[in-house]
């Protein structure tokens, strides 16, 4: 497979998690983020099964534009060791080593774990953060509904210096019971980066209500409207 095809398809993959893979492979924690000054940090994996399990694990560099995720090789960030072998009910410490200067802002990674061709099939994406100097800020997400001639479009734009995890997005109407949308975890916006997600029904049945989400850990909280003056880049993604 050609490594553009390769990075293609993880790509699309980025939000396949530990509790949807295999459970030969148990994954601790399921994110990481550096803090301004630290140099690495790990993760531990756990081979709950009675068979060796063998793998890879590779960082690529994440970014985003409204419809599509991209990954590339990571430079600064190294992982070690890239080559998994856990014994039968066997643990591996992975690192996760930062070779340069803290960055000015956040930088956002993935790492991915995929399992050799002799071991049960698993591929887990986790992200990895590395804090930018404005690390304590909150995530500040704006919302606008896009019309099109189809289905409308949801638009999240993320105004904060860190990046946002979103879950459990409902609309709420002016008059009527709230409207899950995308119950659990619906993904990240990055920072400064803009997301679109598809709705059911046309633009003009959200016209007259508001859209909430939980950000983070934090209880599910109205998302402002989007004013396109504050993010100029929406239209032309990456």
């Amino acid at each position: 497979m050609a490594h553009a095809d390769l990075l293609k398809r993880l790509a699309a993959g980025l939000m396949l998690t530990a509790s949807s893979a295999s459970q030969a492979l148990e994954v601790s924690p399921l994110s990481v983020t550096l803090a301004p000054g630290q140099r690495d940090d790990s993760v531990w994996l756990y081979n709950d099964s009675d068979q060796p399990w063998h793998g890879q694990a590779r960082l690529y560099h994440w970014a985003q534009g409204p419809d599509h995720e991209r990954l590339e090789p990571a430079v600064v960030l190294a992982v070690s060791p890239s080559e998994l072998e856990l014994p039968a009910h066997g643990r591996q410490r992975v690192r996760l080593v930062w070779s340069a200067a803290s960055p000015t802002t956040e930088q956002s990674y993935r790492l991915v774990l995929r399992a050799g061709q002799d071991s049960p099939a698993v591929q887990i994406s986790l992200p990895v953060f590395v804090a930018g100097a404005d690390h304590r800020a909150g995530p500040a997400l704006a919302v606008r509904v896009l019309p099109g001639p189809g289905p409308a479009v949801l638009e999240l734009y993320n105004g904060s210096p860190r990046h946002a995890r979103l879950s459990d997005l409902s609309f709420i109407p002016g008059h009527g019971t709230t409207q899950p949308l995308l119950p659990g975890l619906a993904g990240y916006v990055l920072a400064g980066q803009t997301r679109q997600w598809p709705l059911p029904g046309a633009a003009s049945a959200y016209a007259d209500g508001r859209f909430s989400a939980r950000l983070g850990q934090d209880d599910p909280a109205l998302l402002a409207p989007l004013d396109p003056a504050i993010a100029p880049g929406t239209g032309s993604g990456l």
